[in-house]
């Protein structure tokens, strides 16, 4: 591993979480057909599933009616299309009537066919009125059965049946298997008949993961060398267990070939949400070679309800060698994607995507019935193809009135970010519903996340109460108009508040806000009561984010023309006496006729009894028709966030801006000591909010001081994070105050309990002294970026960074790989 060092000559500013953008335009859902199903999961026989020649099985697909007519046993079934027929019937009657909106299981009885193979079979519904329809778009595409059939049982190796004769461990030790149910240690346990959260009993035996009982908890079961043979699969049905509805895990696949390294092969995220998946991996990369697979189970956060399974996990091996794909004897509807399949299309080797934020509506979020929302992901450039005339794809699931595919607006360029928004609506049916999105490029080949690119990321809301009726806008409110402008002021915040745009996590804000609402508000405050206690005559803007974890607020102010020598100016700080604010300051910005956000600048602020000046150059948008954000962010729990922007204009030295802008008034007592800070416009769209512990131990005014540990995917600390992957660098970010030349600043890396290391194992450790070149600094802060790369992959779990200032410890930070 190599270490990494630098300081840095300016406070480094962060900021991280959520920006919203609604979409400029998105084309509406076509009128609703009377015949028109949506498949929404395979109950039974995953895509790829193995079976013996001849083996008999039930195939249940679950689709849902999202037309406008009814289906009943005597006027719609199900009937076969094309394809592999697999001793199934010409057609199935419906087994109960299916109303628009409502969901059915329909079973077909099938036998395997006797020879080895790999085989399709299409299926669609035909009406007596109506004739043949089906899924997609059109409503003309099949859904199908997809299975392998080799001449064996189709198992090389099972690990249910051999799950004595692995070595089980937890972040407690040794575990025993089986284990004892409710076990604190994490336990193991076989199902004869696994019920997955889809609440369909499982016909092949599987294995159930409980993590041990603390945050970030796992349990792994690593099992004896096995020789991989070319063309042997590991496969596996994955899911939550039936009712543990807090589920919220990382499943993977380790191995191990001798004495190396763990590496991990694969691994998958898993909520609670209803849905099972098939895991269906090539193996031909170790073919040859003893093998020492491991199964691994991880908590995200709590592990409350992580109760997983494997069912049927095995490696299918059919005579040694996969049959080569048997094309289907009539020509039937390519696969449409769904929530358990990859795109039929291969993607671009050049095209790959990273999830990095649900920017609005979280997974989860509860909507009334016909409820509009725009729903805005931030995705990454991690491909080496710049991204233009790309779209979002709708891929499979509930589409939520969305449109079929819609243009991304900018280029996105490798390493570049992008916020892509699009208008969904809530369905009329209580339920919870997930739809998946892809992403396409202009030769029209789908791709997505992942390593492979293959799969979806999606939005997943909850439908409960009644129905919305649409209600007459309010009235705007007029602008307010400040006390005293300043002079040079070429754009006012404040007396501009409500020709802004407000949002948060809950939608829509109206402004001016009201006092203490959970959803978030903005309010003008005149005169400005700062955190240490003074106050200043100029109006200033009161913003406060939603009240959950980790809320944001965000005002969208109408298009301004940046002319040359303008830049942005504001007081920030909390108000005075929210000695519970912790919060992000952000000024981002649109180019108008985008919908990418950049970030231009941000400020960490606490509670700490002083205010800050933020002094924006605005250079770089010279010329530009830019959207201005004001964006506040809390990290971790919004109570008590409220952030106060005091005088935010936009001046111009050349319309008469005083050298000095005034200062607030002095109160009856003396002040804390103020910082202040002018920063250039270079920094880029952030990504993910931290989530480590802080315990900073920053020295007293004129003593040299260490504090805001945190960790980021860069040395300047542009993009914090609390998880890597398992080539990442980690990088340890201190802010440093007061530092003179001598002054130490040291690392120690430690792997709590990650895969090939000991718990608590010194990975690495390493030092800087700032000298002359490090005091060339803004005011008395810096910041010290400390780096560790690996020399191979990092192993998945829990690691820890300690900082030291002189040799005497100052704090620590925790962060993830997965």
């Amino acid at each position: 591993m190599k270490l990494l060092s630098k300081f840095a000559v300016a406070l480094l500013l962060l900021a991280l979480m959520f920006s919203s953008i609604p979409a400029a335009s998105a084309q509406p859902a076509q009128a609703a057909s009377c015949y028109w199903a949506q498949f929404i999961a395979d109950v039974t026989v995953p895509d790829g599933t193995s079976f013996a020649p001849g083996a008999a099985f039930k195939k249940t697909w679950r689709i849902k009616n999202i037309g406008t007519c009814a289906w009943t046993s005597a006027d719609v079934s199900l009937v076969f299309d094309s394809g592999e027929k697999m001793g199934a019937p010409a057609s199935v009657a419906l087994p109960i009537a299916v109303n628009p909106g409502q969901t059915v299981d329909i079973s077909v009885d099938m036998t395997a066919p006797s020879i080895s193979g790999h085989y399709f079979g299409y299926y669609k519904f035909k009406s007596v009125s109506g004739g043949l329809f089906g899924i997609g778009s059109t409503a003309n595409k099949s859904f199908w059965v997809e299975i392998n059939v080799s001449g064996s049982a189709g198992a090389g190796y099972d690990f249910t049946a051999n799950a004595a004769s692995a070595a089980w461990s937890s972040g407690a030790g040794a575990l025993s298997f089986p284990g004892t149910d409710g076990s604190a240690n994490g336990y193991a346990l076989k199902r004869d008949v696994p019920k997955p959260e889809n609440g369909i009993g499982a016909a092949q035996a599987g294995l159930v993961f409980v993590p041990n009982n603390v945050s970030n908890g796992y349990i792994q079961a690593s099992y004896p060398a096995f020789r991989v043979q070319s063309g042997d699969r590991f496969q596996a049905t994955i899911g939550c267990e039936y009712g543990a509805t807090n589920c919220y895990v990382a499943y993977r696949l380790d191995y191990q070939i001798g004495s190396n390294p763990v590496r991990t092969f694969w691994t998958f995220r898993e909520k609670y949400e209803g849905y099972v998946y098939n895991v269906n991996l090539d193996l031909n990369s170790l073919a040859g070679q003893d093998v020492k697979f491991t199964l691994a189970v991880s908590a995200y956060g709590s592990p409350l309800d992580d109760r997983a399974l494997w069912i049927n996990p095995i490696i299918s091996r059919a005579g040694g060698v996969i049959p080569p794909t048997i094309t289907p004897t009539a020509t039937g509807t390519p696969p449409t994607p769904t929530p358990t399949t990859s795109a039929t299309s291969v993607p671009s080797s050049c095209d790959r995507a990273q999830f990095i934020a649900d920017v609005t509506i979280p997974d989860g979020t509860t909507y009334q019935p016909n409820t509009a929302f725009n729903k805005t992901w931030r995705l990454k450039n991690v491909g080496t193809c710049t991204w233009t005339n790309y779209s979002l794809l709708f891929d499979s699931g509930e589409k939520m009135s969305g449109p079929d595919s819609a243009l991304i607006p900018a280029s996105v360029a490798p390493g570049q970010t992008v916020d892509i928004t699009i208008a969904l609506k809530a369905p009329a049916n209580a339920g919870t519903y997930r739809g998946y999105w892809k992403l396409r490029n202009n030769t029209n080949i789908p791709f997505g996340i992942g390593s492979a690119g293959s799969k979806s990321f999606w939005v997943e809301i909850k439908v409960a109460g009644t129905p919305v009726t649409p209600s007459t806008p309010a009235t705007p409110v007029p602008p307010v108009t400040p006390a005293t402008p300043i002079s040079g002021t070429t754009y006012d915040f404040v007396a501009n508040v409500c020709a802004a745009k407000w949002y948060s996590g809950a939608g829509e804000l109206p402004c001016p806000g009201t006092d203490n609402d959970a959803k978030g508000f903005v309010l003008v405050t005149a005169p400005s009561k700062l955190e240490n206690g003074t106050s200043d005559t100029r109006p200033g803007l009161l913003t406060f984010p939603q009240n959950v974890n980790n809320g944001y607020i965000q005002g969208i102010f109408p298009t301004y023309t940046v002319k040359s020598g303008d830049k942005f100016h504001a007081i920030i700080n909390c108000e005075y006496g929210a000695t519970a604010c912790y919060v992000v300051l952000r000024l981002d910005y649109s180019i108008a006729g985008s919908s990418s956000i950049q970030t231009l600048w941000a400020f960490v602020e606490r509670y700490e009894g002083q205010y800050y000046t933020a002094d924006v150059d605005l250079t770089s948008l010279v010329g530009k028709d830019v959207k201005f954000i004001l964006t506040v962010l809390s990290t971790g729990a919004s109570t008590g966030d409220r952030a106060l922007w005091v005088a935010p204009v936009i001046y111009n030295a050349a319309s008469g801006l005083p050298a000095t802008v005034p200062a607030p008034a002095t109160p009856t007592f003396t002040p804390t000591p103020t910082g202040s800070a002018t920063i250039s416009a270079t920094a880029s769209t952030p990504s993910i909010t931290p989530t480590f512990t802080v315990t900073p131990t920053a020295g007293t005014a004129g003593q040299v001081g260490l504090s805001n540990f945190r960790m980021a995917f860069d040395e300047d600390g542009k993009t914090v994070t609390s998880t890597y992957s398992t080539t990442d660098i980690f990088h340890a970010i201190a802010d440093v105050s007061n530092a003179v030349v001598g002054t130490k600043v040291s690392v120690k890396w430690y792997a709590v309990n990650a895969v090939g290391f000991n718990a608590n194992e010194l990975i690495g450790e390493t030092n800087v002294v700032i000298d002359q070149a490090g005091l060339d600094l803004v005011g008395p802060f810096g910041f010290v970026s400390l780096g560790l790369s690996p020399t191979d992959p990092w192993g998945v779990g829990g690691y820890k960074v300690e900082f030291y200032l002189n040799d005497v410890r100052a704090g620590e930070t925790t962060f993830n790989v997965q």
